[in-house]
């Protein structure tokens, strides 16, 4: 009985040596170079660890390591399905609910990119944030579409090189403010197309934009034809115009002269000016009026006038002889 209890007693503690092994051989970790590791101790951060072999409390710590030398590489707005190799090439899939963006002009475009970072401080990226891949590419998402929502079709479709430029510092700065503990190294915008569905509607877009084009072309051209006759003939109409009203102006004014100096000379003496003017008159009415018969009432003669200057002979003749 008492052997039955001491092999027991042995068995257990084999069995507690055991387990012991077991945990302490399971507790010891090792940390690679260009790694960081964080040492958990019952849900909080109590250490960081760079490389080397370390030991760790079984059940009650755990290690998160993360390498912060590794340039970890992000697709948006595609997938690669297959990697390519020797002989085949790779193939990739489009994600359209990434790639998909409005310009500023209301215009469609396709973008495909990647972005690349590394990790600078393992306890942001690997314990403070949930999700940091997919915060990471939210994030992306906004600058993205943000620069390409201030540029028109033809900016984005010709500007791949300052879209990279002005999107990783906007990139670098967002994911700052999320204190996630990741440098952004680069951003490459791999193509940025108009979708295939509405390529067709933009091309006769384009059509009817250089048919403008071309009809304004024509109008200025004709225009500048016949602009310059135009004004050249305004310019002489304007210019007989103000020749006829300084010509008019001033045979009024001299016409108004001569009433007024005829008008005092009548004030001086309104009998003789009355018959001067009768008489001035009568000459231009008759100046050209050839013979003129003159029969007196009371007289038997009938005179006849001959006012052709080259003559002044008066012909004399009873009534009834002719």
């Amino acid at each position: 009985m008492h052997n039955k209890r001491m092999k027991k007693g042995l068995v257990i503690t084999l069995c507690v040596i055991a387990v012991a092994v077991l945990l302490a051989s399971g507790s010891f970790y090792r940390v690679g170079q260009g790694e960081e590791a964080l040492v958990i101790t019952l849900g909080r951060v109590t250490d960081i660890k760079g490389p080397g072999l370390y030991w760790k409390l079984p059940l009650i710590q755990n290690v998160i390591s993360e390498s912060v030398t590794t340039i970890h590489t992000k697709e948006y707005g595609y997938r690669t399905t297959k990697s390519g190799s020797a002989g085949t090439a790779a193939k990739y899939a489009d994600v359209e609910d990434e790639s998909v963006m409005l310009t500023n002009d209301d215009s469609i475009v396709s973008i495909e990119a990647i972005y690349q970072y590394t990790i600078r401080n393992v306890k942001q990226y690997a314990f403070d944030i949930d999700d940091p891949e997919g915060t990471l590419q939210l994030a992306f998402e906004a600058i993205i579409r943000r620069n390409i929502q201030n540029r028109t079709l033809d900016d984005a479709l010709l500007n791949k090189e300052e879209i990279e430029q002005q999107v990783l510092p906007d990139f670098q700065a967002l994911i700052d403010t999320y204190e996630m503990g990741v440098k952004i190294n680069d951003v490459r915008i791999q193509n940025i197309t108009v979708p295939a569905d509405v390529a067709s509607a933009y091309e006769d877009v384009n059509n009817a934009n250089n048919e403008k084009t071309k009809r304004l072309d024509e109008a200025e051209k004709y225009a500048n034809e016949i602009l310059p006759t135009a004004r050249s003939r305004a310019y002489q109409t304007v210019q007989e115009a103000e020749g006829y009203k300084a010509e008019t102006i001033a045979a009024a004014q001299s016409e108004v002269a001569v009433f007024e100096a005829v008008y005092e000379k009548y004030q001086a003496a309104p009998e003789i000016t009355r018959k001067r003017l009768l008489i001035e008159t009568m000459e231009r009415v008759l100046a050209n009026s050839g013979r003129i018969i003159v029969a007196e009432p009371d007289g038997d003669m009938v005179k006849i006038l001959n006012m052709d200057p080259t003559s002044a002979d008066t012909i004399g003749t009873e009534k009834g002889g002719m």
